[in-house]
């Protein structure tokens, strides 16, 4: 080689990529995001989330970043949408959270059910010797015509805050190639490692409660939405009321002022009755592939007509 022609090579190695390199480089960003949608929302969603909540739970003051911060999994599914998936997959979250028409009994389970498991999990615990002052559920404590507005601002904050990622992104993605039965237990996983902070973080609901116990309701938890979900067509509308109803109405009591874990105990107790009754029983199975197209989102990969097929 010449000095010429080592000369020319040396400024174009300086110049860096031409502008058909780069373009090479930008498609397989590209395609290595399409190809891997759940691990680019779980990325976002737990790293976004937890660079704000560990701060907080070592006590470092995060402002309004921390009140904001029950948007992240929204915000986190939408970006991964729509860097994964394009339009298409943004107007699938769209579509499903619009998908009201599931039959009146399905909200009446989820406004009433979630009030109606409180107060049995109290009638439990009084049963077997607590009192009343220790079982009351908190939604009963104040003025219950606020109960509306109640559930309309849990539904506006943590319901859509956090469904709009784990049933409305994750899911529908997850039983492409997964059973309900295995989708949901890799989504309770990441669901619980979401949460994780807040078991440390002084004056939240989860503060001092038991990681066992924690994992425990919120795999039952998972196994209850996925069943909804799987006989509501995929609704995320009725997965953002179910998650809003059950934490006004206190279906994970909190550890008790003296460290108690009766309460708490049961009502997990209770939420496995359930969780196994649905597991053995419900239709469609837990344990069969989904093969409605309704259920899922395949990707611009797979189309529609092999998901049938599946």
């Amino acid at each position: 080689m010449t000095n010429k022609e080592i000369d020319h090579e040396v400024d174009h190695r300086r110049a860096g990529p031409g502008p058909a390199s780069r373009a090479v480089l930008q498609s397989n960003t590209v395609n290595a995001l399409r190809r891997h949608p759940l691990t680019v929302f779980f990325v976002l969603a737990l790293g976004a989330t937890w660079a704000v909540w560990i701060p907080r739970a070592a006590g470092v003051p995060m402002g309004i970043i921390a009140e904001l911060s029950t948007w992240i999994v929204a915000l986190a599914a939408v970006l991964a949408a729509a860097l994964t998936g394009g339009r298409d997959a943004v107007k699938d979250l769209g579509a499903r959270l619009l998908r009201w028409r599931v039959g009146l009994r399905w909200y009446v389970l989820v406004i009433l059910g979630p009030a109606a498991f409180a107060l049995t999990s109290a009638g439990v615990f009084l049963a077997l010797g607590g009192t009343w002052s220790q079982a009351v559920p908190g939604f009963l404590t104040g003025n219950l015509a606020f109960l509306p507005l109640f559930i309309l601002l849990a539904a506006l904050t943590d319901g859509l805050g956090e469904e709009v990622g784990w049933r409305g992104f994750a899911l529908p993605r997850l039983l492409v190639h997964h059973t309900p039965w295995l989708a949901t237990l890799i989504l309770a996983g990441l669901w619980a490692l979401w949460h994780a902070p807040l078991l440390w973080t002084q004056g939240r609901v989860l503060y001092g409660q038991p990681w066992w116990l924690f994992v425990l309701d919120i795999a039952a938890k998972a196994i209850i939405f996925s069943w909804v979900f799987l006989r509501t067509r995929g609704s995320l509308l009725i997965a953002v009321l179910l998650h809003a109803t059950s934490n006004v109405f206190g279906v994970s009591p909190a550890v008790s002022a003296t460290g108690s874990l009766s309460l708490p105990m049961i009502a997990v107790g209770l939420e496995w009755v359930l969780a196994m009754i649905v597991l053995t029983r419900a239709r469609p199975s837990f344990f069969q592939p989904v093969t409605d197209p309704e259920l899922v989102y395949p990707g611009p990969s797979v189309t529609a007509k092999s998901v049938r097929a599946m």
